[in-house]
C-alpha cells in the first residue's frame, strides 16, 4: 500500500507531518509513504532526524497558502497539494492526506480524482467520540455549504457502507440532525432526506435527532449539510474544551486538592476519550480514491491518527464497496 502525505501548506512546521509518517511506518510494515513538498527542505529534515525509514519524495516547490482561493490554488500545478492529489489520480498511490487549504483541496479533488459515478457531492466525514465509548461519524462537516435532500440520502448510504466495513457495525443507526425530532421540523431539504431515508428499508434510519444528544451515542451516523455540520462539530469541540478549562480551575483550588488526587485517573480517561487529536481526520467520501483531510493546525498526533484513518479505509477497500453498492 502506498500513501501520499502533503507536508506543506499548513500552520505548523512540516516536521510534524514527517515525524508522524516515521512513527506510522514503525508500526505498519505493509505501507510505503510518499512525502510531497520542497525536496530540499524534506531531505534536510530527514537528515537531521537520522531515521532508518526511507521515503520517496515528490518535489513540489510551490505552496498553497491558507489565504488562496480555489481558482488560485488550482493554477499552482507545482504545489505540494496539487502534486500529491495528482499522484493518487495517476495511480502512483492509493490515498492522500493533507492539512492544507480546505476549499482548494475540495476543488482539486473534484478536478483530478473526480466523484464516483452517480454521486452528486463529496462530503467531509470525521469520527466523533461519545460518552458511551462508541462514537459516531458525521457528514458533511464543511465540504458543501448547501445540500439537497438527495445529497443527504447519498451521504447516508455511503456512510452506512463505510461504518459496516471500517467500524464493523452490522446495522448502523442513522439520524438526520435537525432542530427537533418531530416529522414536520426543518427545511425542505431535510424533509426530503427524511422521506427518502424512511422509505429505504436497507438502512437503519431512526429519524431526526437534536445535536444536544449526539455525544450520548444515539446514532452511529449523523447526517447534515456542510454548514450545519461544521457549526455542530465546532460547538461540540468548543464545549468540551470549555468544560476541561472549568474542571482545571476547580481542581486547582486548595480545598479541592484531595478530590483532584482521587479523581485523577477518571479525568485522564475522559481526556483520552474526547481528545480530538486521536480522531483528527475527516474522510473525504464520494471520490474515486480515498482522501483524508486533517486540521490546518495539525501536530504529529493528529497526522498520525489521520494516517490511521486513511490506512484503514484503503485496506478495507471502501471505494470499491461504495461503487458496487451505492446504486443498488
Amino acid at each position: 500500500m502506498k500513501l501520499v502525505v502533503d507536508v506543506m501548506g499548513f500552520e505548523n512546521d512540516i516536521i510534524e507531518a514527517i515525524n508522524a509518517s516515521i512513527d506510522f511506518l514503525s508500526t505498519h510494515n505493509d505501507v510505503e509513504i510518499i512525502l510531497v513538498g520542497d525536496k530540499n527542505i524534506i531531505e534536510k529534515k530527514l537528515t537531521d532526524l537520522n531515521t532508518k525509514y526511507k521515503f520517496d519524495i515528490i518535489h513540489a516547490p510551490d505552496v498553497i497558502k491558507m489565504t488562496d482561493n480555489p481558482i488560485m490554488g488550482l493554477r499552482k500545478t507545482n504545489s505540494s497539494m496539487y502534486k500529491a492529489i495528482e499522484a493518487v489520480a495517476n495511480n502512483q498511490a492509493d490515498g492522500i492526506l493533507s492539512a492544507g487549504n480546505t476549499s482548494c483541496y475540495v476543488l482539486m479533488l473534484h478536478y483530478l480524482i473526480k466523484l464516483i459515478p452517480g454521486i452528486h457531492k463529496l462530503a467531509f466525514m470525521p469520527y466523533v467520540p461519545s460518552s458511551t465509548g462508541h462514537g459516531f461519524n458525521m457528514l458533511d462537516v464543511g465540504a458543501n455549504k448547501e445540500c439537497s435532500g438527495e445529497d443527504l440520502y447519498q451521504f447516508a448510504k455511503m456512510a452506512n457502507i463505510y461504518c459496516k466495513k471500517n467500524r464493523n457495525i452490522s446495522n448502523p443507526k442513522i439520524g438526520v440532525i435537525n432542530i427537533g425530532t418531530e416529522d414536520n421540523k426543518g427545511f425542505d431539504f431535510q424533509q426530503k432526506a427524511h422521506e427518502l431515508l424512511k422509505n429505504d428499508r436497507s438502512l437503519n434510519y431512526v429519524g431526526f435527532i437534536e445535536p444536544r444528544y449526539l455525544l450520548n451515542g444515539v446514532v452511529d451516523i449523523a447526517i447534515c449539510d456542510g454548514y450545519t455540520g461544521n457549526i455542530t462539530l465546532k460547538s461540540l469541540e468548543g464545549g468540551l474544551l470549555a468544560l476541561k478549562s472549568v474542571l482545571k480551575k476547580e481542581f486547582k483550588k486548595p480545598w479541592n486538592f484531595l478530590a483532584s488526587i482521587l479523581s485523577l485517573g477518571i479525568f485522564k480517561n475522559i481526556k483520552r476519550t474526547f481528545d480530538y487529536r486521536n480522531n483528527a481526520g475527516a474522510v473525504v467520501i464520494g471520490l474515486n480514491k480515498i482522501a483524508v483531510k486533517t486540521h490546518g493546525s495539525a501536530d504529529k498526533q493528529q497526522f498520525y491518527s489521520s494516517l490511521q484513518m486513511l490506512y484503514k479505509s484503503v485496506k478495507n477497500n471502501i471505494i470499491n464497496e461504495i461503487k458496487q453498492k451505492i446504486n443498488e
